[in-house]
């Protein structure tokens, strides 16, 4: 069997999935949610974002995981197929550089996600946050130098309508 991708999530998704307010994104998140289940991909996340889903602002609005929703959220990121990135000096001083070389990429909160994908080869960084990361798809090489998808979850695919025979 061939690698997997390899997807990271911010805090946007992580909020988008409990919080349920778009079904739209909730649907993509599922889908990942269970590819990466089945070991059809991999799901990354920073230690960080355990504490950026108490307020963030996504897009243009601000949100975040309500306490009553706490429960919910551990109970996903404690799952066996979420992996964690720790915040070390290493992703914190890529961070600082990245703020530096790239004022359009704006919060500090996001350039620790991206210098975690950066540093650890991850394929994709998805996230609904419009204003920041999704403008520098592309532009940043990983470790491996290929550069650092940014994009939205990927769409579940279209039902069959002539599903095929096992």
């Amino acid at each position: 069997m061939g690698e997997v991708p390899k997807y990271y999530w911010d805090a946007c998704i992580w909020i988008e999935l409990i919080t349920q307010a778009d079904a739209e994104r909730v649907e993509r998140c599922r889908h990942v949610i269970e590819l990466a289940k089945r070991g059809k991909a991999e799901l990354w996340m920073s230690a960080f974002t355990l504490a950026e889903v108490y307020k963030k602002k996504c897009d243009v609005v601000a949100v975040g995981i309500q306490e009553a929703q706490d429960r919910a959220f551990e109970d996903y990121i404690e799952a066996e197929f979420v992996r964690k990135i720790n915040v070390d000096v290493d992703v914190g001083n890529l961070a600082r550089r990245l703020l530096r070389l790239h004022p359009g990429l704006g919060k500090p909160q996001d350039a620790v996600h991206v210098a975690s994908c950066l540093l650890a080869n991850l394929d994709e960084l998805h996230t609904f946050d419009r204003s920041d990361l999704l403008r520098i798809d592309g532009v940043l090489p990983r470790r491996d130098k290929v550069r650092l998808k940014i994009c939205m979850p990927p769409a579940p695919p279209e039902p069959q309508m002539f599903p095929e025979d096992d």
